[in-house]
């Protein structure tokens, strides 16, 4: 029994001695850490600031944001970043001892941003709070609009939002009309004498004819999708024959994409329905030499039970021929397109796209893409 009580209090002692040797050795080895560690302090004086009310064309405003280092030892100014490229910040590269003061300037451009604004940037340095939050805000007055502003494309004295006036994307089941405003910055009236179009699917109308100084003129755009018999994108000419002395013909483009109008499927119409089907939709030449022709041939096939037309064959450029075998195929009859890539003048790595028109409902449109790696 009193051997056991021994033991019991050898390990007792033991506990309490490995409890003080840690107390008193881990203190002392984490003590030189900690000095390392030590960090000094920086003390805004603000860290908002309101520019009240300012004008978009007035130019820029600026503020300087003032901040002491309270710490004991050098403050260094790491990085400020902007949440806006609108707001540029300048901070000191130096380092600044205890007790000296610095600023972080802000430079805020409020051109193209009318209306309120509320903009931060992040001040980085070795500080304790080594990130700082600053923030400047205020309301930016618009700038007056001028035709310029809003009719920034110029022919002659003619100004418009662009001279290529966009029907957007239009399918062949009815026609679309849309109209433009022409404005003339002239101090003359200037008479539109003619329009030329050329065309049976077009009607353009401008009213009035004759521009007052500084006045607008509105132009109607009615197009026949069907009758145009293109698909894809799509460009045609107007042109303006006026007594404008700085210009009197000025040309004007209406811009379309125009896809096939196909009625609802119904269950029943399912097997009637022509199916396009293409062996391969990719064609890699690899490496070829600058000046080179090359040609791919793909195979098309109707799977479907109703004849398959193709209506077009539109390569994205004109280096790239196209050769169809068979516009329209009978169910389960194939036909070859044969495709030549002309590779002068290119260089590099090319991909070109060629787009296919077809009577296949549910594939109007199928993509075929060629590659190629031109080596000089």
């Amino acid at each position: 029994m009193y051997k056991e009580i021994m033991v019991i209090l050898h390990n007792i002692f033991r506990v309490w001695a490995l409890r003080a040797f840690f107390l008193i050795t881990i203190p002392a080895f984490l003590s030189p850490i900690k000095a390392q560690e030590k960090r000094t302090t920086i003390s805004f004086e603000y860290f908002a600031h309101d520019f009240g009310t300012i004008k978009e064309d007035g130019g820029t405003v600026n503020y300087e944001f003032n901040f002491t280092n309270t710490g004991n030892l050098p403050l260094i100014i790491k990085k400020v970043d902007a949440a806006c490229g609108c707001t540029v910040p300048e901070w000191p590269k130096e380092a600044i001892a205890p007790g000296e003061k610095g600023v972080i300037k802000v430079e805020f451009n409020p051109f193209n941003k009318p209306g309120p604004f509320n903009k931060s940037l992040s001040v980085h340095s070795n500080a304790s709070n080594e990130t700082v939050m600053l923030n400047v805000s205020g309301k930016v007055t618009p700038k007056p609009r001028r035709p310029a502003d809003d009719y920034p494309d110029l022919i002659g004295n003619f100004r418009m939002v662009s001279r290529y006036m966009n029907l957007g994307d239009i399918t062949t089941e009815k026609n679309v009309a849309k109209s433009y405003s022409i404005y003339n910055q002239a101090d003359t009236v200037v008479n539109i004498e003619k329009l030329s179009y050329n065309n049976s699917f077009m009607k353009v109308t401008i009213e009035p004819m004759a521009l007052l100084p500084r006045a607008k003129a509105t132009v109607t755009v009615e197009f026949d999708p069907a009758k145009r018999n293109d698909y894809g994108y799509v460009q045609d000419r107007i042109e303006l024959i006026t007594n404008d002395k700085l210009q009197d013909t000025k040309s004007i483009y209406v811009t379309s994409n125009i896809t096939k109008y196909f009625p609802p499927i119904r269950p029943e119409d399912t097997k009637s329905l022509s199916i396009i089907k293409l062996d391969k939709t990719v064609h890699d030449f690899g490496d070829i030499k600058q000046g080179d022709k090359v040609t791919a041939v793909f195979t098309i096939t109707n799977i479907g039970g109703d004849n398959l037309i193709i209506y077009k064959v539109k390569p994205s450029c004109g280096c790239t021929l196209s050769e169809l075998e068979k516009k329209v195929l009978l169910p389960g009859e194939s036909g070859k397109l044969t495709l030549t890539f002309d590779s002068a003048g290119k260089d590099g790595i090319q991909e070109k796209h060629i787009n296919l028109y077809c009577s296949d409902p549910k594939n109007f449109n199928p993509v075929i893409t060629i590659k190629a790696k031109i080596k000089k």
